[in-house]
């Protein structure tokens, strides 16, 4: 089966599935985050292994479940939680390096832990958004998912189409200039359209819509750059291959890891 195929297939299938999952919410929706959060922090190990690091992977698969669990079970006691099993596993980690004897435990610890916190500690913040969704009726979690793709679908049309000057290259030498403006541009029609139709269920006001826009067209795709700065550094052009065609979920889930906790404080401070 050749490769446009593969593409083809997961994109037939994945949106809906994500969709779905996304509409059933509760466990569902936490169990579907958990098993992103784990597969893509698996891949940012693997892709650091590429480098001759050595991360503690289990040490960070571990406090993704711990993660997932205090994002789905929130009270206003979780920032304590969080923090103290995030120091419980800095801890065990720094333990773990001092006397494994490894190679490069320095660069072993950060990422063991940096890839704690940068991928199941923010991209986790989706369960509470869609938490927040059940309690308040509302559709933040669709509102994100749809406007970071739009935002993508956008961003690659008007760069492949008018884009020439590069914005970015030494982390990503495809995005221009164009194509990031019309993301933006088009992650703050989508959010206009949304509000104005009453699909979020909230009113929005413009400075609200604006903010959303923002996170959505400039912070995702500061994501996406992110993401891309790892894998150049290490050499590969995708996180992983499981997705076929596609990659892997990290190169799925980029842009969200930025986004998703950018909005889950919005909703904490508007709402």
């Amino acid at each position: 089966m050749s490769i446009k195929s593969n593409r083809s297939i997961v994109s037939t299938l994945g949106i809906p599935g994500i969709l779905l999952f996304v509409w059933l919410g509760g466990i569902w929706f936490a169990f579907f985050m958990l098993a992103v959060m784990v597969l893509a922090l698996f891949e940012y190990y693997q892709i650091a292994k590429l480098k001759e690091i050595q991360p503690i992977v289990w040490i960070g698969l571990l406090a993704s479940f711990f993660i997932a669990y205090f994002y789905y079970y929130p009270t206003r006691i979780v920032p304590i939680y969080m923090f103290s099993i995030i120091v419980a596993f800095i801890m065990i980690a720094l333990f773990i390096e001092l006397f494994s004897k490894k190679p490069n435990p320095t660069e072993n610890f950060n990422i063991t832990i940096g890839g704690i916190l940068y991928i199941p500690l923010l991209v986790g913040t989706l369960i509470g958004i869609r938490n927040f969704d059940t309690a308040n009726a509302t559709h933040f979690t669709f509102a994100l998912f749809i406007s970071i793709w739009i935002c993508d679908s956008a961003a690659y049309i008007g760069g492949k189409k008018f884009g020439k000057k590069k914005i970015y290259p030494s982390a990503s030498p495809n995005k221009t200039v164009v194509g990031s403006v019309a993301g933006l541009i088009f992650s703050f029609i989508t959010y206009i359209v949304m509000d104005k139709i009453g699909f979020i269920k909230f009113d929005l006001d413009i400075t609200q819509i604006t903010i959303l826009s923002v996170i959505s067209g400039i912070f995702g795709q500061t994501g996406d750059f992110v993401e891309s700065l790892f894998k150049r550094d290490a050499g590969v052009k995708d996180s992983g291959a499981l997705l076929l065609g596609h990659g892997g979920v990290l190169d799925r889930f980029d842009s969200l890891i930025i986004a998703s906790p950018l909005v889950y404080i919005f909703l904490n401070i508007y709402f």
